[in-house]
């Protein structure tokens, strides 16, 4: 993980807003960076600007007339952000057109309905920038559209050609790419092991099966652990 990735993940836990942007600010040029970071990471600078509104300016500047993917970032997090000074800081970074055709009001990722596997890294995104649990329940939940993956493979390759399967083949990806970034975090996370614990409890369908199933795989990989340790 980069030093930028180690800031983020770990956000939730000690938020120090300065230090994140310095480390965006820092970070090698966006043209290396994968897509699906270059997508997410503004929801990420958008929460941390809103929390740290005195911030934004001088983020602002230390982008400018940089890195061409860096400002498009930022651009896109004063698009995602509910600053007061929104427009006029998007108008000095790129220009008045765009900040002309700047959302009204900014982002609602609470109110997402996810239609692309980046969707769930910008679930992500918000609650390691926020530490709200309603994040974490939204990823979880998109554990109800899991398939097996022989026949996720199977919908996905038919969906291009048939508009029916469509819809159940965009929930399987969805719920893959929910399903392993929750096995990536569950372990170190506490709160993910709350939100697929809720889940569990809840009994009501595919989702909370999977959440069960996922605690009980970190349970065994604990119990693992400890017998290593043990020896």
């Amino acid at each position: 993980m980069t030093e930028l990735e180690q800031i983020i993940a770990a956000y939730w836990r000690q938020p120090d807003g300065a230090a994140a942007l310095d480390a965006f600010v820092r970070s090698p040029g966006g043209e290396q960076w994968r897509p699906e970071t270059v997508l997410s990471v503004p929801v990420f600078l958008a929460h941390v600007l809103d929390a740290h509104e005195q911030l934004a300016a001088g983020l602002v500047g230390a982008v400018k007339g940089g890195d061409p993917v860096k400002v498009e970032m930022v651009a896109q997090a004063l698009n995602y952000s509910h600053l007061r000074q929104r427009v006029r800081l998007m108008e000095s970074l790129v220009g008045e057109q765009a900040a002309a055709s700047m959302e009204d009001g900014g982002a609602d990722f609470k109110a997402l309905t996810p239609s692309h596997p980046v969707h769930v890294d910008m679930l992500w995104m918000s609650f390691f920038a926020t530490a709200e649990a309603e994040y974490l329940d939204r990823v979880v939940a998109l554990l109800a559209g899991w398939l097996p993956d022989p026949q996720l493979q199977a919908l996905v390759g038919r969906a291009a050609s048939e508009a029916a399967v469509q819809q159940q083949a965009m929930a399987g990806l969805l719920a893959k790419a929910a399903q392993m970034t929750l096995e990536m975090q569950a372990a170190d996370c506490p709160p993910v092991q709350e939100a697929l614990s809720r889940r569990a409890q809840a009994r009501d369908g595919l989702a909370a099966a999977m959440a069960a199933r996922l605690l009980a795989q970190l349970s065994l990989v604990s119990a693992k652990a400890e017998t290593r340790l043990s020896f």
